[in-house]
């Protein structure tokens, strides 16, 4: 008997264990079911501006629902837009008190400390600390240090023994801001409130200010400023400043000084910047590099001179001549994989296939990843199949799809792989649609939740250093063209790029106006056509260049009346429809006066069909890819590099 009832009570215990355990699942279940209900519609009421019933509607959020915190944040907003900050402090409270600790809680925390400011409580300065200690690498932070000095202001000490040293720790503040974000929207407040304080401000100070004023578009009061600095110290903020004056003397002059005897100690970007304003203020590019070289500096900035010379050489063997001088003189400098890179390509083009196997190998182990890795990782694989080592070929062909997947040497290392018919094997897309870039996210998927909610604002807080949901943001809100631009930027960043079938692609190679490019696309291959859009006008239907291309597909106005006349149809040269009807035609017509061939077509877009048919008896090639190498145009060149990488892509992911 005492067995038995052992067994019933144990019957007993898995019995209520399985209930309750059914029990918490179900509320569970239940609670993000109707979390999910309740912020949907308390989200629609808060885009309808109706605050008060969104803050009732978002308080149905269940406590057990993944979305309560969002609800408090969202509830908070709602007290803010109604004047009611008290109750808006008690829900950011709530949320700097809940235990998940997401990363709403340092916003919350810094919403919450500015309206604990308006409501002059002394926690404002507190909360300000605390997101600095916690958070010191985030945009609140640094705002937070703005926030700080004007607390500190409100209470500077009369007594004047006390007075400098609390002005100088309020100074302090107000710098901290301007140097981390000078173009930041509290920057020229910060300014000012540095002024009224009236200390005296030493060469760096008055430096840090021209910098704010200059990145918010202040050139006057930026030069104001660097009067009052080391011109040693400053020259480079001179330059920039005076160039955006349109003081050309000035900027010569300046930059004289500068590269003469000051110009070890700066930064290289600013010293590559600073040398592109000088060039600028000539005539011709050409003439601006001359004058450079002529001066023969020899200080930091020499070898990008040099470089910038090279590419202006005329002549295969001046220019080899250049990149080789060059490279010995800077074995170690910014610019020798270029130049060993350049003289590696003019080896293999006069079909020095050792001398270019020997520069190559070289190449390979002194730079492994730079800009021309992926082209010398290529040809080495065209060299090794020149030298009949076909397996050597096939490994380096292997090596240029698996690390540099997106390039350009991609898709012909595939060609030469796999020996397609023809280099152009992608012919139709299968649509998919941009989707949120990630299938996990951070906080549990929070931000993910968010998204699919469409809680877009909200998201765009909480994400502001993911360029692939700021693009995803841009492109939920029609603006395509930033979303394109953020997202191929954060792909360039990655070192090391995921496969085809990861969402983030499709931002960075949208389908966009792929139905009118099916339309109208006649005989060519609309993957092509869609390429040449993606990188005439990043899909900026108002896209208009310095020499007036204009539209989706950038056509000459004089081109695209020309179009129209010929194939009567009707249109403005901005509208989508008609620019790609006309741009198709064109290409079209290019492509049949080039024997069909679309590398030849792809050139002529951008190069013009005279140039093209002149370069078919100037140049000497038997293939492809010494056609492209040799292209005279450097523009042009890479503009069919550009083109064709994204057919490429586009073909991968779709």
């Amino acid at each position: 008997m005492r067995i038995r009832r052992k067994k019933y009570d144990l019957y007993v215990v898995i019995i209520l264990l399985i209930l309750t355990i059914t029990y918490f699942a179900y509320n569970h279940i239940s609670s993000e079911s109707r979390g999910i209900v309740a912020y949907q519609k308390a989200l629609k009421s808060y885009k309808d501006f109706d605050y008060e019933k969104a803050y009732y509607e978002f308080s149905k959020v269940p406590s057990g629902s993944t979305l309560k915190e969002p609800a408090l944040f969202r509830q908070a907003r709602c007290a803010t837009n109604l004047g009611k900050k008290e109750l808006a402090v008690r829900k950011y409270n709530r949320i700097l008190h809940s235990k998940t600790k997401s990363s709403i809680v340092p916003i919350s925390e810094y919403n919450m400390a500015i309206l604990l400011l308006d409501l002059k409580d002394d926690d404002a300065q507190k909360h300000f600390k605390n997101i600095i200690k916690k958070h010191p690498t985030s945009d609140y932070a640094i705002a937070s240090e703005y926030y700080l000095g004007l607390i500190e202001i409100d209470k500077l000490p009369t007594k004047e023994s006390k007075l400098v040293k609390a002005k100088n720790r309020t100074l302090v503040r107000f710098k901290t801001y301007v140097q981390k974000a000078p173009d930041g929207r509290f920057a020229i407040k910060s300014i000012d409130e540095i002024i009224k304080l009236g200390l005296p401000l030493n060469n760096y100070d008055n430096l840090l200010i021209a910098k704010a004023y200059y990145a918010h578009g202040e050139y006057e009061k930026s030069k104001e400023f660097l009067n009052r600095t080391t011109l040693a110290e400053s020259w480079t903020d001179f330059v920039k400043t005076e160039f955006k004056l349109k003081n050309f003397d000035k900027v010569k002059y300046y930059t004289n000084y500068g590269l003469k005897d000051h110009a070890n100690s700066v930064d290289e970007k600013e010293l590559y910047e600073v040398i592109d304003n000088y060039i600028l203020t000539y005539p011709t590019r050409k003439e601006g590099i001359l004058s450079l070289i002529n001066a023969g500096y020899t200080s930091n900035g020499a070898d990008y001179i040099s470089y910038l010379n090279c590419n202006e050489v005329i002549g295969t063997n001046y220019k080899e001549a250049c990149f080789r001088t060059l490279y010995e003189k800077y074995p170690n400098g910014q610019f020798s994989a270029e130049s060993l890179y350049n003289l590696f390509i003019t080896k293999y083009l006069q079909k020095k296939y050792y001398d270019a196997q020997r520069l190559g190998f070289l190449h390979l182990k002194k730079f492994p990843n730079v800009k021309s890795s992926p082209a010398v990782t290529y040809y080495m694989g065209r060299i090794a199949y020149k030298l009949k080592h076909y397996d050597s070929a096939n490994n380096y062909y292997k090596q240029t799809i698996a690390k540099y997947p997106d390039s350009y040497y991609a898709f012909r290392a595939n060609y030469n792989l796999y020996k397609d018919d023809g280099a152009f094997s992608f012919l139709n897309i299968t649509h998919k649609p941009v989707i949120f870039p990630y299938k996990k996210s951070m906080d549990n998927n929070l931000v993910i939740r968010l998204a699919l909610l469409k809680d877009y604002d909200l998201v765009e807080e909480l994400c502001k250093k993911d360029r692939f949901i700021q693009s995803w943001i841009a492109y939920q809100k029609g603006s395509f063209t930033i979303s394109a631009i953020l997202a191929r930027n954060a792909m360039d960043s990655l070192d090391v790029k995921p496969a085809f079938d990861d969402l983030r692609w499709r931002l960075v190679y949208p389908l966009h106006h792929i139905d009118l490019v099916e339309k109208y696309k006649g005989n060519s291959n609309p993957i092509i056509i869609q390429s040449i859009i993606k990188e005439e006008s990043h899909f900026n239907t108002y896209a208009k260049s310095a020499v007036g291309a204009s539209g989706l597909m950038q056509l000459m106005p004089v081109t695209y009346s020309e179009i129209q006349k010929n194939y009567g149809f009707n249109g403005d040269i901005f509208n989508a429809d008609s620019n790609i009807q006309a741009g198709c035609t064109y290409f079209a017509n290019l492509k049949k006066s080039l024997g069909n061939k679309d590398l030849y077509a792809i050139s002529a877009y951008n190069g013009g069909i005279g140039s093209v048919n002149a370069w078919f008896s100037k140049l000497v090639y038997n293939d492809t890819d010494e056609f492209v190498e040799q292209i005279p145009y450097p523009e042009t060149k890479n503009y069919v590099k550009k083109v064709l990488r994204s057919y490429w892509v586009y073909g991968n992911i779709y």
